[in-house]
């Protein structure tokens, strides 16, 4: 397995814990501002009290930063920015809903 899968499964992996950490609060990481916000602890930002779900999406959404310098100082940039965009995608797709 190359590097680049194996940044890309690890961000999939992490960024699909993001998502449902998100949903839990209730925001919307998509936003502007939004991520900022989170890793500022900015908790006012959460309608839905849940210490432990904050604290986690924050504490994996800083993983997910050093997990992307990490790829870009091993591989460079454009193979950081390709496993991000893999990674998103592979999110995206395990959330859509199944049509029925």
């Amino acid at each position: 397995m190359t590097t680049f899968e194996n940044f890309s499964q690890e961000l999939s992996a992490i960024d699909l814990e993001i998502a449902r950490l998100a949903q839990l609060c209730d925001i919307d990481l998509t936003a502007p501002g939004v991520i900022e916000a989170v890793l500022h602890n900015q908790q006012e930002l959460c309608p839905v009290s849940n210490d432990l779900a904050w604290e986690k999406l924050r504490g994996l959404l800083v993983l997910h930063f050093h997990v992307v310098l990490e790829e870009a100082q091993t591989d460079g940039v454009d193979a950081a920015a390709a496993s991000v965009r893999n990674a998103l995608q592979n999110v995206a797709a395990r959330l859509k809903p199944v049509q029925q």
